[in-house]
C-alpha cells in the first residue's frame, strides 16, 4: 500500500491532531493542511474490551483518558512540529455509555456498542413505543447497540448506580470532560445514541420518558462548528503546544471512516470492508421518508450520514479460511481468477448471516444458510458463493441508499478484507453495476477525524485526495444474474 503521508520538511500548516479510539487501541497523529500524516508523528496505545459470556463488553473510561494523554505526549514531543496546531479532531467507536456521578467520576466502565446485556429490554421498549415512527424520527432502529435499551437495563440491573448518576455520557464526551473540564458531545455521536431527532438534534421525549431519564442528564449535541477553545483548560496546561487549538466535539467512527477515505461529497458512497461492512453517504438534503433498512445520523445543521451495515463481511472470509480448509497462503492471483470469471447458476447461494442480520431487516437471530450445494461442490465454489453473498448483502443496502439519496456519482472503498482478496471487487462491482475505486489510506478513521478538524483549522481548503489502488469496472451483462440471485437471496434470507 502506498504511503499517504508527508515529510516533516514538506508539511504545511496549519496542523491538526487526529485522535481515534477503536476497539483495539487509542491512536493519535499530526496532520498537515493537506490532510496527510506528518512524518512519523503517530502513536498507538493498544487495549481490548472486557468481555463475558453474559454479553458484557466494556472498557475503563479513565484508561482511555490516560491512553490519549500518552499518545499526545508521543506525537507532540518526539519531533519539532512544522507549524501551529489549530484543531483537534476526535472519534470513538460509536454508541458508548458511561454513568457519571455529581463529582464527575465514572460510576460504570464504558459500556460499548458490542454489549448485549440489554437485549431483552429492546423487546420490552418495543411493546410501548412505535418502533417505525421512532426510526423515522431518530434515524435509528430500536436495537441493543443503542442507548435507550441500555439505560432501561441499567435502571433495572443496577438501581443504586442509576440513582447516583448525574450524567450519562458517551465515551468521547467523558474524555473531553476529563481533559478540558467541559463535556463535549458531538452531534454525530449523540445521534448514534438513537435518542435524538435527526431533524432537530433534540432528544425525543418519549424515549426519555420510557427509560426514566431527564433531558438534563444527557449531553447537549454540539455541531463541529461548536468547537471548544483549548486555551485555559487542563489540556493546555499539560500540552502548551495545543493552547491555540480548538477541540472538535467527538464523532462516531463511521462518519470518520467516510471522511478519511474521501467520501466527502453528497454524490459519493463510502464502503467499508473490514470484519463488518457498511455503505455510508453524507447528504445535505432532507430525507422525507427514511427506508426501513437504513439509519440516518445527524452530523450538523446541514449534513446527515445515511447508510446501513452488516455484521459479516471479512468475517465471512475468515470462516471460509478456517472451516473450508481454504489454504491460508492462497495466491491473490488465484482468487482474482476465481472472482473475475463469468457467473454460474451452479454457484452455491449463500446467506452470510453468521452473526445475525443488521441492515436491512434487523433480524438479530438470523444465521447463515447455504443452498445449491451438491456432492461435486468444492471449497472454491463455496468461497465464491460466500463472497457473492457478501456482494448481495451490499446490493440490498445499495437499493435502499438510492431511495434516500439517488444514484451515486462515485464509490470509494477501503478495508482489510478487500486488501486480503482484492479480486472480490469484481463481484461487488458487477452486483452494484457501478465502478469502484479501492483507495489506500492507512488509519483512515483517524484521518477522518483530522479532516473534520481541518474544516475548523483551514475552512475552504481542499484536502488531498486518497490515492486509488485499483479501479474496477462492472460487467453490465452480469447484472441480470445478480438481480435474479438477489430475489432468491431475499426469499432464502426470510428463512435464516
Amino acid at each position: 500500500m502506498p504511503r499517504f503521508n508527508i515529510s516533516v520538511d514538506d508539511a504545511q500548516g496549519p496542523l491538526v491532531v487526529g485522535i481515534d479510539i477503536g476497539s483495539g487501541g487509542t491512536r493519535a497523529a499530526v496532520y498537515d493542511v493537506s490532510g496527510r500524516e506528518v512524518g512519523k508523528l503517530n502513536h498507538k496505545e493498544e487495549h481490548a474490551f472486557t468481555v463475558d459470556d453474559d454479553g458484557t463488553s466494556t472498557i475503563d473510561a479513565d484508561q482511555i483518558v490516560e491512553e490519549i494523554r500518552t499518545s499526545l505526549h508521543k506525537v507532540l514531543t518526539s519531533d519539532k512540529l512544522p507549524g501551529e496546531v489549530l484543531a483537534i479532531g476526535f472519534d470513538t467507536f460509536a454508541s458508548s455509555l458511561v454513568a457519571v456521578d455529581a463529582a464527575g467520576n465514572a460510576l460504570t466502565p464504558c459500556i460499548t456498542y458490542a454489549d448485549t446485556r440489554c437485549t431483552s429490554h429492546v423487546d420490552v421498549l418495543a411493546q410501548s413505543l412505535d418502533v417505525d415512527a421512532l426510526h423515522e424520527r431518530t434515524g435509528a432502529r430500536l436495537h441493543s447497540s443503542y442507548t435507550a435499551p441500555r439505560l432501561a437495563w441499567l435502571r433495572e440491573s443496577a438501581p443504586d448506580v442509576f440513582s447516583r448518576t448525574a450524567r450519562f455520557m458517551a465515551l468521547g464526551e467523558y474524555v473531553a470532560f476529563k481533559l478540558l473540564g467541559t463535556p463535549a458531545l458531538g452531534t454525530a455521536s449523540a445521534a448514534w445514541s438513537g435518542m435524538i431527532d435527526r431533524r432537530t438534534g433534540e432528544y425525543v421525549p418519549e424515549l426519555l420518558d420510557a427509560v426514566g431519564v431527564e433531558a438534563s442528564m444527557m449531553g447537549t449535541a454540539l455541531d463541529p462548528s461548536d468547537a471548544l477553545p483549548v486555551a485555559d483548560t487542563p489540556l493546555a496546561a499539560e500540552f502548551p503546544l495545543l493552547a491555540t487549538a480548538v477541540w472538535v466535539p467527538v464523532i462516531g467512527d463511521g462518519l470518520a471512516a467516510n471522511l478519511g477515505i474521501g467520501a466527502l461529497g453528497t454524490g459519493t458512497w463510502g464502503i467499508s470492508t473490514a470484519t463488518s461492512g457498511a455503505i455510508r453517504q453524507l447528504l445535505d438534503t432532507e430525507i422525507p421518508t427514511l427506508p426501513r433498512g437504513l439509519w440516518a445520523y445527524r452530523v450538523d445543521a446541514q449534513r446527515t450520514l445515511v447508510g446501513s451495515a452488516m455484521s459479516d463481511c471479512g468475517r465471512v472470509l475468515d470462516w471460509c479460511r478456517n472451516e473450508l480448509a481454504m489454504p491460508f497462503d492462497i495466491d491473490k492471483t488465484d482468487t482474482a481468477t476465481l472472482f473475475s470469471g463469468p457467473p454460474s447458476n451452479g454457484t452455491p447461494l449463500v446467506i452470510p448471516f453468521f452473526s445475525g442480520e443488521r441492515g436491512t431487516k434487523w433480524r438479530g437471530s438470523s444465521r447463515a444458510l447455504f443452498a445449491n450445494v451438491g456432492a461435486s461442490t468444492t471449497w472454491k465454489d463455496m468461497l465464491l458463493g460466500a463472497m457473492e453473498g457478501v456482494a448481495l448483502s451490499f446490493l440490498r443496502i445499495a437499493d435502499q441508499m438510492k431511495e434516500a439519496g439517488g444514484e451515486p456519482e462515485r464509490i470509494v472503498l477501503s478495508g482489510g478484507m478487500t486488501g486480503a482478496v482484492p479480486g472480490w471487487l469484481h463481484l461487488l462491482s458487477d452486483a452494484l453495476a457501478m465502478p469502484i475505486d479501492h483507495v489506500a489510506v492507512s488509519r483512515s478513521t483517524m484521518r477522518g477525524s483530522a479532516v473534520l478538524a481541518l474544516e475548523q483549522a483551514a475552512p475552504g481548503v481542499a484536502v488531498a485526495e486518497a490515492p486509488v489502488l485499483t479501479r474496477v469496472e462492472p460487467v453490465l451483462a452480469h447484472q441480470d444474474y445478480y438481480r435474479e440471485r438477489l430475489e432468491r437471496f431475499e426469499k432464502l434470507a426470510d428463512l435464516a
